[in-house]
């Protein structure tokens, strides 16, 4: 894949912290994943599939929670799962409540349940069009026929030209979403173009929270 979460884990901040959740991002990010899951009717047997899960910001939260159901995480790089593991421990999750696997390919062949919901926040941001109709197609055959894949992206603003660096701001921070590099930003349009070639409807939650993101819903097409 073209971003570089592959070395580059952005750990440091969390690493000898006697309490992670008093970091920022992890506390405002993990409310506002959990929470949208709850308004969106979290149950206890969801079998759910966390795309580029990270070290269990939003897992620590959701796997107790799952008490009937199985959480799957996937990600890129295993030093995050590895550290992500630690986190579980510390909070006294139990190991047979969820699965976590790493690959840079999309490779879901590790999940052997039908999925419910499956979620991301902030992957779609780090790839490009093809990466996503990657993921999008390996994820489709996965789902329930009700199911839903949730999955943040930045949108472009209407009226700013795509092939023009578009400015953000995140808690005071200033950066840029590109067209052809991380961190990427596209059209409404476009985005629901690709999902409809894997056989997906999109429609947008208004409602995420995200600061600078936008929160896409990708339901499978009858077939």
């Amino acid at each position: 894949m073209e971003n570089n979460y592959r070395s580059d884990v952005f750990l440091s901040t969390l690493r000898g912290r006697q309490d992670y959740g008093e970091d920022q991002i992890w506390r405002e990010h993990q409310l506002m994943q959990f929470s949208f899951l709850q308004q969106r009717g979290l149950q206890p047997d969801w079998h759910v599939l966390d795309v580029g899960c990270g070290p269990m910001r939003l897992g620590v939260k959701l796997i107790p929670e799952l008490t009937q159901g199985w959480y799957y995480g996937q990600d890129i790089n295993a030093e995050t799962l590895a550290f992500g593991q630690e986190i579980l421990r510390d909070a006294g999750v139990e190991e047979g409540r969820y699965s976590l696997f790493a690959n840079d390919r999309f490779d879901f062949s590790a999940v052997d349940k039908p999925i419910d919901v499956a979620f991301s926040n902030s992957l779609f941001s780090h790839l490009n069009l093809n990466s996503i109709l990657i993921c999008l197609q390996r994820l489709r055959p996965l789902l329930h026929s009700s199911g839903v894949y949730y999955s943040t992206f930045f949108a472009l603003d209407g009226g700013r030209a795509w092939l023009e660096p578009h400015p953000r701001n995140k808690w005071g921070n200033d950066f840029h979403t590109f067209p052809n590099q991380d961190p990427y930003h596209y059209p409404i349009s476009l985005l629901g173009a690709l999902a409809r070639e894997a056989e997906f409807s999109l429609d947008i939650a208004p409602d995420y929270g995200h600061p600078t993101q936008t929160m896409a819903c990708f339901r499978p097409l009858e077939r």
